[in-house]
């Protein structure tokens, strides 16, 4: 029986876990250490919250799986907030629910998040709750009083981009920035997440011959693995890209990043995003200035799913191509351009109304 004493520690939670220091909430060796007899023993109502929220971090849903270190930060940049929160009315133990309730509305009226970050940061929290609750860990759901967030339709992201924009974009970018041009191609050719960009090595390419064809194998969420279909004039601008920056594109093999920087190493996830952001903005076309939300790496996501349903691809067959779980999501891809394109006013004969 694991020892209560090992997590009932206050002084061993001050030295480890400090909520003003997220990187303590990190490293995963303390989990392995803590949870290696199943939690079996433990006096939970005297483990102070930071555990708890360390702990929640770290627990895995599946065997042989592991969040990625951006998961946590993502969760703990929700969570870390709402402990400090609860903390100054007594703890976890000592709230209410109507105190998460009112966090909620903080984050509405004192934050001032828009109705998509408050829902992502509700949704959060209240799996964080249950999850407390359904292991024990606390005596009471406090996840009663939350309400869902209404998601104005001026608030929903637009996220569309079409075709004929999409060559605009690359003629520009052809003549102007080969990082620009290279990233571009690749993420609205393949609907890969920007994540999956940044961690894919060069060696993850092969030939298949049966297919004839390149596939690329990338990790996604939940550490799964599948296969992304990579155009050849597509990876003919890839390997444009790394010759510029002399690596190999002779074979497929080594350790270089898929998308490198000027000595082969990854470029982080978050930097690679931002700059793509950045220099989409840059291009001097209405249809991006006009834009009310900017294109992004998930834009691509969206623009692949219509590109390939467009051009033959069935449902089921773009939806693991994305990586979703539930063609439910794939689905929600569509949704906005559905409600232009399928609109009753074009499917009336004349052009004009007067």
């Amino acid at each position: 029986m694991m020892k209560p004493s090992l997590l009932a520690s206050s002084n061993a939670s001050s030295i480890i876990l400090s909520l003003d220091e997220p990187t303590s909430f990190i490293q995963e060796e303390l989990y392995r250490q803590i949870s290696s007899d199943g939690f079996e023993g433990v006096e939970w109502e005297t483990i102070p919250d930071e555990f708890l929220l360390y702990i929640y971090v770290h627990r895995h849903t599946t065997l042989r799986t592991r969040r990625t270190d951006r998961t946590k930060r993502k969760y703990l940049e929700t969570l870390r907030p709402f402990v400090q929160y609860v903390q100054t009315y007594g703890g976890l133990r000592s709230i209410t629910s109507q105190r998460v309730y009112a966090y909620q509305l903080h984050l509405e009226r004192d934050k001032g998040y828009k109705a998509s970050t408050l829902a992502r940061h509700s949704t959060v929290i209240k799996q964080f709750l249950r999850f407390l609750y359904r292991e024990s860990m606390l005596a009471t759901d406090l996840t009663t009083k939350m309400v869902p967030v209404a998601q104005p339709s001026q608030e929903v992201v637009d996220r569309d981009l079409h075709e004929h924009e999409v060559q605009q974009l690359l003629g520009y970018f052809r003549e102007k920035d080969l990082f620009a041009y290279t990233l571009l191609a690749l993420l609205s050719s393949t609907g890969m997440r920007i994540e999956e960009l940044a961690t894919a090595k060069w060696k993850d390419l092969t030939w298949r011959s049966p297919e004839q064809a390149f596939f690329l194998e990338v990790t996604g969420k939940g550490d799964k693995r599948r296969p992304i279909f990579v155009f050849p004039d597509v990876l003919a601008i890839l390997k444009s890209f790394r010759a510029d920056r002399q690596q190999p594109i002779s074979d497929f093999s080594g350790d270089t990043a898929l998308f490198p920087k000027r000595k082969g190493g990854h470029y982080h996830v978050n930097y690679l995003g931002d700059r793509f952001s950045k220099l989409m903005a840059t291009a001097p076309f209405p249809f991006v200035q006009h834009r009310r939300d900017p294109i992004t790496p998930h834009t691509c996501r969206h623009y692949t799913t219509h590109y390939m349903l467009e051009h033959g691809a069935d449902l089921a067959s773009v939806r693991d191509l994305l990586g979703h779980k539930s063609i439910r999501t794939t689905e929600r891809y569509l949704l906005r351009r559905r409600n232009y394109a399928e609109h009753a006013g074009l499917k009336i004969k004349h052009n004009n109304f007067i």
